[in-house]
């Protein structure tokens, strides 16, 4: 299902007339809106390791690794509306002794949530959300010649992910959602390294870049919730589909339980689960257990 202009125009339209038709829950007479300053919380993680490797299964790959995160939140909450406004990045490197730098892990997103400030439990909301990653990728390959050669695989802006929403939100613990944008714009940009892939209508290539445009349905979760005074639970997890289709279903889970051992030591579980909608369509896990200094405000 891809967006033509006529199509994208239609859409825009039905957001806007969904906006003024849509109402959710039961009003609370008794209750008044509220509002409350502006907030802004920050956490920013930084984990190092060394591992010695010593005939371990025969082999003997000594390595540092290096990771850095970083997630920053602004809140306002007026008479009216409510902005959340999130940025989440992270970047790794792993070093084999006497060998090279790897980069394993890089990504950041930046979304904004515009929440209409009632007392219902169920509300409307606009989103925009931007992911793309930090710096270049490079892999190796076997070019036309035969000759093993590295290549740019990916880097700022492609690949990435636009995504413009309208839909409802259910809140609860002052901070937390979740939300159903049943209206949802999403144009990505997807390196061409191999064959050109197979063109949809109105796809464009440009400079062996895929860009395309679908509309569908999106579930974003955005869940801080302290269990005590020592843990953090945080779920902050999308999914966007448009059919039931390998290539057309998009899925970034990623869950922390955080706890707090020292002023600025935390011990994090680490949980992401990915799939994105292009080869080899598997599913991707990580799970980390790490010791980690952290700088944050909450």
């Amino acid at each position: 299902m891809v967006l033509g202009f006529k199509n994208m125009k239609k859409g825009f339209c039905l957001n806007f007339a969904l906006f003024n038709l849509t109402l959710f829950g039961t009003p609370d007479s008794t209750k008044k809106h509220f509002r409350m300053p502006n907030t802004i919380t920050y956490s920013n993680n930084f984990s190092a390791s060394y591992v010695n490797y010593k005939n371990w299964k025969y082999n003997g790959n000594n390595n540092y690794s290096f990771l850095a995160r970083s997630n920053i939140n602004y809140d306002s909450i007026g008479n009216l509306w409510e902005t959340h406004v999130r940025f989440n990045g992270e970047l790794g490197y792993m070093k084999f002794v006497d060998s090279i730098w790897y980069k394993n892990t890089d990504y950041l997103d930046f979304s904004t949530e515009f929440v209409k400030n009632t007392t219902k439990t169920f509300t409307n909301i606009f989103t925009f959300y931007f992911n793309s990653q930090f710096l270049s990728s490079y892999e190796n390959h076997y070019d036309d010649n035969g000759n093993y050669t590295k290549r740019w695989s990916g880097g700022f802006g492609n690949p990435m992910n636009i995504d413009l929403g309208y839909g409802t939100t259910m809140r609860f613990w002052k901070t937390s959602r979740i939300n159903l944008t049943f209206v949802t714009l999403r144009t990505s940009t997807i390196p061409i390294l191999e064959f050109e892939p197979s063109k949809q209508q109105n796809d464009i290539i440009y400079n062996k870049t895929l860009i395309t445009s679908e509309y569908g349905i999106g579930i974003q979760t955005y869940i801080r919730k302290n269990i005590g005074s020592k843990v953090r639970w945080e779920n902050y997890s999308r999914c966007f589909a448009n059919a039931i289709n390998r290539s057309k279903f998009d899925l970034d889970f990623r869950n922390r339980v955080i706890v707090k051992i020292f002023k600025y030591l935390d011990f994090i579980i680490d949980s992401r689960i990915r799939y994105m909608p292009y080869p080899p369509y598997k599913f991707q896990f990580r799970n980390e257990l790490m010791l980690s200094f952290t700088f944050e405000k909450m």
